[in-house]
């Protein structure tokens, strides 16, 4: 399985748009790893995690050809992590011949409503509808998907909705566990997990180096996660765990995430980090 982190930065991305705090100022002087877009990530070519406003952006900069995506997994309806206008661009005058290679959005309710409202009030396509599918999924309801095993996780983070976390298996049994947007996980979820084990963890470290909260978390949220799965045996020495979606809020630079995610056995993804397990 072939991981692309697109984009890694929380809402706001990574220098804010509208922000002049000390550390989004040192990300537009360093540049490089510092630079982060919104939170989204590629497998195997053929499924996304999310479809946020830097869909576009990703494609351009990282020589993405997303024609080939099939499943987009969408974890909840929040604006950096579901963007539904940009849907439009895969029906025709805008793009051709995807109706051949239909892709499928799984999402929640709220994720379901954004896209109903879109496809009322804004698409202008002569044939979106043949191009897209939605379904709706729920947490703890196993489905397949581009050959994949897919297990939705309740997450805990925005109880206005039913946010999801995922546990993904592929045809070669490797597994991966997607954590964003996500505090630390509720007792139901470490139950569902312990089914796993899991070759690559990935989580929401949006506090960075400060402590984390009820709908996010920080390195040492993300260390006690680490922790537990290694305990649960759902993870051993051979996974590899990655912090990700980071918000200025944090205050550490990419080389300082990385000095200290080494010491605790993580490491730090950036925009456009690939990794295969």
């Amino acid at each position: 399985m072939k991981i692309k982190y697109l984009g890694t930065a929380a809402a706001e991305g990574w220098p804010g748009l509208f922000c002049t705090c000390d550390t989004c100022r040192k990300a537009r002087l360093l540049k490089g790893k510092n630079l982060r877009s919104r939170s989204q990530v590629l497998l195997n070519d053929n499924l996304l995690v999310d479809f946020g406003p830097d869909t576009y952006y990703h494609a351009i900069t990282q020589n993405l050809n997303l024609s080939q995506v099939e499943t987009v997994l969408l974890t909840h309806s929040h604006m950096d992590h579901f963007y539904p206008t940009d849907l439009i661009l895969r029906g025709v005058p805008y793009a051709y011949g995807r109706e051949a290679n239909k892709m499928t959005l799984y999402g929640n309710e709220a994720c379901e409503h954004k896209y109903t409202a879109m496809l009322k009030e804004e698409d202008d396509t002569a044939n979106l509808p043949q191009c897209i599918d939605f379904r709706t999924i729920q947490a703890q309801r196993t489905f397949n998907a581009s050959g994949y095993r897919i297990l939705p996780l309740q997450a805990s983070h925005d109880p206005r909705e039913n946010c999801l976390l995922f546990g993904l298996t592929d045809e070669h049994n490797k597994s991966l566990f997607y954590g964003n947007d996500t505090g630390y996980m509720t007792e139901e979820t470490w139950e569902q997990m312990k089914s796993f084990r899991f070759d690559l963890v990935s989580l929401d470290c949006t506090m960075g180096g400060t402590p984390g909260c009820a709908s996010h978390m920080g390195m040492g949220e993300n260390t006690k996660v680490r922790e537990r799965m290694l305990t649960l045996g759902c993870a051993d020495e051979s996974t590899l765990f990655v912090m990700t979606h980071f918000s200025h809020n944090g205050g550490l630079m990419h080389e300082e995430l990385v000095s200290k995610g080494k010491d605790l056995g993580f490491l730090i993804a950036y925009d456009g980090m690939e990794l295969e397990i």
